[in-house]
């Protein structure tokens, strides 16, 4: 019985990790395409005059403003 026990523990937990390591997972990948989406600049984000410093996708004016997303206010493109 006691083994029984144990290995119903055991697999329970291993149940938890890996849930917990998929999350993990997902996070490391968010992280990858958001360095991805720096090096293909080529949305609003990125080409309109004035940017998101986030580079939130469709944010960009070609005025002063605040992103909708994020509502960090755009800064000048280049500086």
């Amino acid at each position: 019985m006691k083994i029984a026990g144990f290995a119903l523990t055991l697999v329970l937990s291993f149940g938890l990790f890996a849930c917990n390591s998929s999350s993990q997972a997902d996070k490391a990948r968010t992280e990858h395409e958001h360095l991805n989406r720096s090096v293909h600049s080529t949305g609003p984000e990125y080409t309109s005059n004035y940017i998101c410093p986030m580079h939130c996708k469709g944010s960009g004016s070609d005025t002063t403003g605040i992103c909708p997303v994020c509502k960090m206010d755009y800064v000048k493109n280049g500086e």
